[in-house]
């Protein structure tokens, strides 16, 4: 007898331990070529990745010699993570609006999501609050459920900023002439008060990509809690 035939529509979905999520130019990009051997592009422009990149974080422990072979060194874990960067969400991601269908599907097969806020932006909180919201109304609401850690990048920058308009203020501005009349942003200890007051945990880091402050130790804190992760999923399943 003839066999059945039929059309199927195949989705294809990134699986890895980490996704990077957050609005256009917040660094993930950057990020990800600091702490893997990816080579994503990078611009000082929003929408530079238009499609998720891969990278294999190796922990220190287990870094290469020059004959290729793994090297104990010390370091925290022993297990290395696959990082996806996932392009920039913007509002109405969850309805489509910038692609984001295409993009919110990868994170799906994540086990934790690395939340990126951007120090320099004009509204950090009101950011983290659009890409959270747009997590929980993707699909059927999964993703909200998924654990965040939330990192605010750039902060070399955003102090840099800072420091040269209080010099400003006193007479002895060293800022650029396109940097003249930028409204001041919020100091650290307010945005840092802002974003716990909205967090439903208390995960929150801070660091330079760019610079290289803060990364390892938020390296080795994000291997620990995802092998946690990694523990609770095997036992509940």
């Amino acid at each position: 007898t003839a066999g059945d035939r039929k059309v199927l529509m195949l989705t294809l979905k990134v699986v890895a331990d980490v996704a990077l999520v957050g609005v256009p130019n917040a660094g993930k990009s950057t990020f990800l070529a600091a702490v893997t051997r990816a080579k994503p592009k990078i611009a000082n422009y929003p929408f530079t990745t238009v499609v998720p990149n891969l990278g294999v974080w190796v922990p220190p422990m287990y870094n290469t010699n020059d004959d290729n072979k793994a090297v104990e060194i010390g370091g925290a874990g022993s297990t290395g993570l696959v990082l996806c960067d996932v392009p920039g969400l913007v509002s109405g991601a969850s309805s489509g609006a910038g692609l984001g269908h295409a993009f919110l599907r990868h994170v799906e097969r994540c086990r934790v999501i690395l939340h990126l806020v951007d120090a320099t932006s004009n509204d950090p909180v009101a950011d983290f609050n659009m890409l959270n919201q747009e997590i929980m109304k993707y699909g059927n609401g999964k993703l909200a459920l998924m654990p965040q850690i939330v990192v605010v990048n750039k902060v070399d920058v955003w102090e840099e900023k800072q420091q040269k308009k209080e010099q400003e203020k006193e007479g002895s501005s060293s800022l650029e002439e396109w940097e003249q009349g930028l409204k001041t942003r919020m100091k650290r200890e307010e945005l840092e008060e802002q974003l716990r007051g909205v967090m439903t945990h208390s995960r929150l880091m801070w660091m330079s990509a760019k610079g290289g402050n803060g990364v390892d130790d938020l390296m080795g804190r994000m291997a620990a809690f995802v092998q946690k992760v990694k523990e609770v999923d095997s036992q509940q399943s």
